[in-house]
């Protein structure tokens, strides 16, 4: 699926990707899951997250335990905040200090080389930056966006999903919530 402007800044555009490695694309409507196939071959791998290799304790359900759990969590559910505090009692990562020009930042660390500690870590520290609010998940394809809105509130991957021709998640919502309204109006009418 294309990005249409839904990167995410730093580490957490690697948590992002990951999160849709499941995905419910536009053009069949069918639940898929990449995570396996991705796993399964070094390359794809590679290919898909180019800067954080896989360790022998990154096991295809492990990673998707975490996945789902961080889909969970970017819906806003109890249970997904629940999740994630187990992940980071239970992942090993270490707080560091950095100066940064004239601030001084407390930054969250995987002490384990793993992809599922770096995803940890990196959503530890979009926590403490504010930015993981913004990493939302569509209600109608669970595509997982940044949301780059001013006054962040926006609910839908997009508006023009795959071009001005695609399927929109945003203008089906827009357009199904309109043919309520009409339908509405004519049944009092």
């Amino acid at each position: 699926m294309p990005d249409h402007n839904q990167t995410a800044p730093g580490d957490l555009e690697v948590v992002r990707r990951f999160i849709n490695t499941w995905s419910i694309p536009n053009d069949t409507r069918e639940e898929t899951d990449a995570l396996p196939q991705l796993a399964g071959s070094p390359e794809l791998w590679r290919t898909g997250f180019p800067e954080n290799a896989r360790a022998r304790v990154d096991t295809v359900s492990r990673l998707q335990r975490l996945r789902t759990d961080l889909r969970r969590a970017c819906r806003r559910e109890v249970s997904g905040e629940d999740a994630l505090n187990e992940w980071f009692s239970t992942a090993e990562l270490s707080v560091k200090v950095r100066s940064i020009g004239d601030a001084v930042k407390l930054i969250v660390e995987p002490s384990e080389a793993s992809f599922v500690g770096y995803v940890v870590a990196g959503v530890a520290n979009a926590i403490a930056s504010g930015e993981w609010l913004r990493l939302k998940t569509c209600p109608d394809c669970q595509w997982a966006f940044y949301d780059h809105t001013r006054n962040g509130t926006k609910r839908w991957c997009g508006m023009t999903k795959g071009g001005p021709e695609g399927r929109a998640c945003g203008t089906i919502a827009k357009v199904r919530a309109y043919r309520a309204r009409e339908e509405k109006k004519g049944s009092t009418g």
